[in-house]
């Protein structure tokens, strides 16, 4: 009897193993995440700062975009422009 209960348990436990491995592997990648240092320094005083700015024009043209685990485009063809930005 009890090696019967023995194998119910030990047959539940490892039907999680798949779950297990996922939250293994995201626990890793989690933690490269947090533990990575960016090539630039954002909060760095270093370099020449921006007094003024000229105005100008940006332009997107033909922007595409999908969620690498997405099957739906996000953006198909977009044109994104902003004329002028102020000064």
């Amino acid at each position: 009897m009890a090696v019967v209960f023995g194998a119910q348990g030990a047959g539940q436990f490892f039907s999680f193993a798949p779950d297990i491995t996922k939250a293994t592997s995201a626990t890793l990648h989690v933690t490269r995440l947090l533990e990575h240092q960016p090539d630039i320094d954002v909060w760095s005083e270093d370099g020449k700062p921006v007094e003024r700015l000229e105005s100008g024009r940006i332009e997107f043209r033909n922007v595409h975009f999908t969620y690498p685990t997405r099957y739906a485009k996000l953006f198909t063809g977009v044109l994104m422009v902003d004329p002028m930005f102020p000064c």
